[in-house]
């Protein structure tokens, strides 16, 4: 099995680790400062994904027409990396920002297995910005959680087992129930006149959080972004206020890039196992092979 990881940041190179540590050869392209790596082959991107049976792009796989890949001093094209490849398997993340191509394109970062471990590190990440931005303790605080998706699950239950005061906003009802069943505060969005919070995490990638909501919030109030751009605050007039506002975006790969790297890899190893019914090499699948970094 050879595996191509081209472009990415940092946990692409756990990823491509983790995929040799299972018995694939593997090759990275799109790293230039890169002279050698654990053995791990470094190609130019044309090649790669010419030597490859599996090419692996990053999340997001592509921005402004170019593949992701911000070690990179030249432009990886899609069109040129993908027109000559014929049908080999593609994995990505955002593949619809892929142009079409007779590959077989599948996107790690739309499995529920992918989206759960991520939300992992995500909360945790979460939790590490907080604190470096917030001048009191997670312990005794009062925290705000919109939204109780994947991430707002895992992170409301991560500053719970911390000892924060937490309080949930959450649209349906069963959630709110959910969220009174675990011991926490359950809100709808309309919440109260004032935003009286120590630390307000928005995971709704919705404008949750616009002028007339930040008016009311205490200026000493750390907020965390984590929806996707552009976000679901009015980050415009939180400058104009001097509210501490911060877009967190890419957290695993910037907080625990090891880990999010190895999800990386079991997400496509799953994709891989499914696909072929289970025939792939039994080294590629054995859940005992520790990554070590």
């Amino acid at each position: 099995m050879r595996v191509a990881i081209i472009g990415g940041d940092k946990r692409m190179l756990f990823a491509a680790r983790a995929f040799c540590d299972k018995g694939a050869d593997v090759s990275v392209a799109g790293f230039d400062g890169l002279e050698r790596f654990s053995g791990i082959g470094i190609m130019e991107p044309s090649e790669a994904a010419a030597w490859a049976d599996n090419i692996v792009l990053p999340l997001p796989c592509v921005k402004d027409g170019r593949i992701v890949a911000p070690f990179s001093e030249r432009a990886i094209l899609p069109h040129e990396l993908l027109s000559d490849i014929g049908e080999k398997r593609v994995f990505c993340g955002m593949k619809e920002r892929l142009t079409p191509t007779r590959c077989r394109v599948y996107d790690y970062a739309s499995r529920e297995d992918f989206a759960y471990r991520n939300a992992i590190l995500t909360a945790e990440g979460a939790i590490q910005t907080a604190m470096s931005r917030y001048e009191g303790s997670i312990f005794g605080c009062r925290a705000l959680v919109l939204g109780m998706g994947r991430i707002g699950r895992v992170l409301s239950q991560d500053l719970s087992a911390l000892h924060a005061d937490v309080t949930v906003a959450a649209r349906k009802e069963s959630d709110r129930a959910y969220v009174e069943a675990l011991g926490m505060t359950a809100a709808d969005y309309s919440l109260r006149e004032k935003y009286d919070y120590d630390l307000i995490f928005n995971t709704v990638p919705a404008m949750v959080l616009p002028a007339d909501v930040l008016s009311r919030t205490d200026e000493r109030t750390v907020i965390i972004d984590l929806a996707s751009a552009p976000g679901g605050v009015d980050f415009d007039y939180a400058r104009r206020r001097s509210l501490t506002a911060v877009h967190a975006l890419s957290l695993p790969g910037r907080c625990a890039p090891a880990a999010a790297g190895r999800i990386i890899q079991e997400t496509i190893i799953n994709i891989i196992k499914e696909e072929d019914g289970e025939k792939e090499d039994n080294r590629l699948c054995d859940d005992g092979v520790v990554l070590h970094l």
